[in-house]
Formats: structure tokens, C-alpha cells, sequence
């Protein structure tokens, strides 16, 4: 029975070398054909059981004689040949011209089998076997792995994109890329990283990413003054490029380059061609930091009015509006009707609201021709209604309101005061003060 099997099997080479003979595909001539089927055959046996150093002269002999790109599997194997033949060797010549080997045998992939998968896979593992063996030259390993990149785009791997972050920035230490090149790199594999997030993250690519942006923060690359020699001069020249754009105000705004005049124009660009809110109130942060009221108020009066805000941040975003009138703009009235209306967004605002507008009364002045001292100090009343109002509607409030309140009562007219401007106790009185009105009642400090 077992000469019969073998004998079916040389049966059966006979029949397959004839029929690949014929068709000329595996040699320039039948001869040829029959020698490289045989080869193949031959080595793949021993290869799939595991017997690499057996299957080693045949896969050499089907290297020799059949046409280069016969089969993808001659290659593939070959690559785990070599790698075997690598890690057995101690010779650093021998271990050399494997290493070239190897390298060819990917090559060849690239070259010869075009599909966009297969040509992918034989990129990546080119590039991590010259990581790996390659020692003599990093340019050449850092093409390897720009190469993947090219090529691969969104699907590159991302322990690719972290190694190639890695060279790039070993070789500007070494100076040899420059500045430009490293922060394109920068660009490019952020932007992958950025579309592999959206499609959907999970711990490893999110570390891969912190990664990343660890090698090149502490790259020495990505500092103010690099930045802004890099971009300011062609800044105009991209400004309608979004992609650009983002990136300017990411890459400065990493580097802690937001008081930068620069970064300024670049966050209001990217608002002109992208607005938001979150942008909006951006600006509105950078204008206040340059004490740049007008525009500050501006922006985040853009933020409010944005389609897209929730109604939360909204309400919060109105009690910051109002306490920057108060603050920066001394405009009470503005103040007022910001802050009042943030409660109807965001009840959790409305605390913080009654405390603010205690604050304007009791920084306001009493308005109407010829009057008397006590009149003038009106506006302490209404501030202490308004504390009283805050605390109630916001217990973490009640400490510093009790200490306001404490405060302004001392201004309260005393009750000798009172009765000589014919004042009642718990009578209604109507205060005017920087545009606001309100109506309060006459208290005494007793």
C-alpha cells in the first residue's frame, strides 16, 4: 500500500510539472519549468513540517531557477528561512548578507504582487524586520517605515506609526532631518491617528497614540520658537487650507505657544472657515487674557448664540458673560440681564446668578438729583436681598453669603436715620442705580 502512495504522488509531479511546463509559467523553457515545480515541491514538504534546514537547498534551488515572482509563497517562507538562518548565525559578514537577503525577499513582494493587501503586509513586516536586524544605516529604516505609511495611509499599523515618530525624531538629534521634515512627519501620522480614533479606539491604540505624542513633545522639535519660524512666514499662504489650519493651532497650542500672535490668527481662521462654540469661546479666553475686552465679549456672546450649544453650557456660558461685563466692562446692566437670564438654561446657575447681581448692587450708585445720605445707601438693601436669595437657591453659597450679608448691613441706615427721613421698617422702597431698578424694603442696623 505505501509504494502504491508514492507511486500515485510521482504520478501525480509528473502530471503537474507537464501541465506548468506547458503553460511556461514557472521557466523560459519546459525544462526549466519541471526543475522549478520540482524545487518548490520539494521544499515545501520539508517547510511545512517544520524541517528548515532540509527544506533550505531546495527553496534555494527554486530561488535560482524559477522566474523571479513565480509564487508569493516563495518569498514569504523564505523570509521565516532567513530569519532562522539570521538567529542561527554569529558571523557578522554572513549575518550581513542575510539581513540583505531578507530585505530582498520583500522587495520582491512589493514588486511582484501588487495587490493592495499583499503589498501593505510585505511593506509593514519590511519594516519591522529592518527595525529588528537593520542596524547599519536609520535613514534607510526610517524610508522603510515612511514607506508603509504611504502606502498604507489609514490602515498602517499603529506600532508603525509609533516607530516611525520614533526615528524621525532620533535622526533630528542627530541631525539628519531637519525641523520641517520631523513636524510634516508629525502631521501626517497625527492626522492617521486622528481617523483611526474615529473609526473607534480601544486601549491599545490609545496608547500607541500617547505614545506617539510623548516622543514628539519631548522631542525638542516642538518648541515656540521652532513653531512659529516654521509657520508664521507661510501661515497666509495656507490659511484656507483647514486641514493646515487645525494643526498650526494644535501643534502651537501643545507647545504652550497661546499667547502668540499667531496662535491667535490661527484659532480665529480656523473659527472663520469652522465656527463653534467650543471655538468661539476659545477666543473669547485668548482676548480676555490680552485684555482685549471688546473682542472678548464679542466671542463669547458668539458662543451663546451658537446653534449647536447645549442648553447647559449655555446657561453657564451666560453667568460668564455676565460676571465679564461686571468685571472688565463695568457695565451693570449687561451684567444683569446676562446673568437673570442664565438661569432659565441651567438652574444650577442660579445661585451663583443672585450672588452676582448682589455684587452690582452693592458696587452701584443711587441715581436721582438732591438726595439725602440715607437714600444713596439703598443699594446695600437690594444687594443683601440678593444674597439672601443666592443662599437659598444655592447652599454652598450660604458661608460666603452670610459674610456679604454682614458686610453691607453695617451701611443700613440706623434707626434714629430712619425715622428722621420718615422711613418705616418692612415699608417698600424703589432703588435706581446704573440703568437697573428694583424694589426693596427699609431695613435699619439695630
Amino acid at each position: 500500500m505505501k509504494k502504491l502512495g508514492i507511486l500515485f504522488t510521482l504520478i501525480m509531479f509528473a502530471f503537474v510539472t507537464q501541465s506548468y511546463a506547458q503553460a511556461g509559467k514557472f521557466g523560459a523553457t519546459p525544462e526549466d519549468s519541471v526543475q522549478c515545480v520540482r524545487y518548490l515541491s520539494f521544499y515545501k514538504d520539508y517547510y511545512k513540517n517544520g524541517n528548515i534546514r532540509e527544506a533550505l537547498p531546495s527553496w534555494r534551488g527554486a530561488v535560482r531557477v524559477c522566474p523571479v515572482g513565480v509564487v508569493q509563497s516563495l518569498y514569504q517562507d523564505g523570509q521565516n528561512i532567513i530569519k532562522f538562518l539570521i538567529h542561527q548565525t554569529k558571523d557578522p559578514d554572513r549575518r550581513k548578507e542575510l539581513i540583505d537577503s531578507l530585505i530582498l525577499m520583500y522587495d520582491i513582494r512589493i514588486d511582484k504582487f501588487p495587490t493592495s493587501k499583499a503589498r501593505l503586509s510585505a511593506f509593514t513586516y519590511k519594516a519591522y524586520d529592518m527595525v529588528t536586524f537593520y542596524k547599519e544605516d536609520d535613514l534607510k529604516i526610517f524610508q522603510a517605515l515612511q514607506d508603509v505609511v504611504e502606502f498604507g495611509k489609514h490602515r498602517t499599523d499603529p506600532g508603525i506609526l509609533v516607530l516611525n515618530m520614533q526615528y524621525a525624531t532620533a535622526l533630528f538629534k542627530e541631525e539628519k532631518l531637519d525641523t520641517e521634515k520631523v513636524i510634516n512627519v508629525y502631521q501626517q501620522l497625527s492626522e492617521i491617528f486622528d481617523n483611526k480614533m474615529q473609526s473607534g479606539s480601544d486601549e491599545a491604540l490609545e496608547e500607541a497614540r500617547n505614545n506617539f505624542e510623548t516622543l514628539f513633545a519631548i522631542s525638542g522639535v516642538a518648541d515656540c520658537d521652532n513653531l512659529l519660524a516654521l509657520f508664521g512666514p507661510r501661515f497666509d499662504d495656507n490659511a484656507s487650507d483647514i486641514v493646515y489650519v487645525k494643526r498650526v493651532v494644535q501643534l502651537l497650542s501643545n507647545a504652550g505657544c497661546e499667547t502668540s500672535d499667531l496662535f491667535l490668527k490661527a484659532v480665529e481662521r480656523l473659527y472663520e472657515m469652522e465656527p463653534s462654540y467650543n471655538s468661539a469661546y476659545y477666543l473669547y479666553r485668548l482676548y480676555s487674557a490680552r485684555e482685549n475686552n471688546e473682542n472678548a465679549a464679542k466671542y463669547l456672546e458668539r458662543a451663546i448664540e451658537s446653534d449647536s450649544i447645549d442648553s447647559v453650557t449655555k446657561g453657564d456660558y451666560m453667568m460668564e458673560l455676565g460676571t465679564f461685563y461686571f468685571k472688565k466692562m463695568n457695565d451693570a446692566s449687561a451684567a444683569a440681564n446676562s446673568a437673570l437670564s442664565a438661569g432659565d438654561f441651567n438652574e444650577d446657575v442660579i445661585g451663583r446668578a443672585y450672588l452676582l447681581m448682589g455684587h452690582i448692587w452693592a458696587n452701584a450708585k443711587v441715581t436721582g438729583g438732591e438726595m439725602p445720605e440715607i437714600d444713596k445707601r439703598a443699594n446695600f438693601w437690594v444687594a443683601v436681598d440678593y444674597f439672601v436669595r443666592a443662599k437659598s437657591a444655592d447652599s454652598s453659597l450660604e458661608e460666603e453669603c452670610d459674610r456679604l450679608i454682614a458686610t453691607y448691613r453695617q451701611y443700613f441706615p440706623s434707626p434714629e436715620e430712619a425715622f428722621m427721613h420718615d422711613l418705616d421698617e418692612g415699608t417698600r422702597y424703589s432703588v435706581r442705580a446704573n440703568g437697573l431698578s428694583a424694589t426693596t424694603t427699609v431695613r435699619t442696623n439695630k
